[in-house]
């Protein structure tokens, strides 16, 4: 955590309620469906606003990103995207 104004929404501990262990990073979804992570925004979902997601770290710089138990899909730090459970980075509009 780094405690920045960025990241006031940053918790420490476990939120069991929600099914997130203490392994995860924990971020408040903001009204306009984004986290901020290392300074940055990134879009989770509109449905999420007002809810808490966990982010597990996979790999370096890879995050499965979780709502309690269900895997929303895989935050990539390179660019700053959720990858979806079928590989997408962009949705079609």
């Amino acid at each position: 955590m780094s405690g920045s104004s960025n990241d006031q929404h940053a918790l420490s501990g476990p939120l069991t309620c929600l099914g997130i262990s203490d392994c995860h990073q924990v971020r408040y979804v903001s009204a306009n469906g984004g986290i901020c992570w290392n300074s940055s925004w990134v879009n989770v979902s509109i449905t999420c606003v007002g809810e808490y997601v966990g982010l597990e770290e996979i790999d370096d710089g890879i995050w499965n990103v979780y709502f309690g138990a269900l895997r929303l899909g895989r935050l990539h730090e390179r660019n700053m995207r959720i990858e979806d459970a079928y590989g997408r980075l962009y949705r079609h509009r």
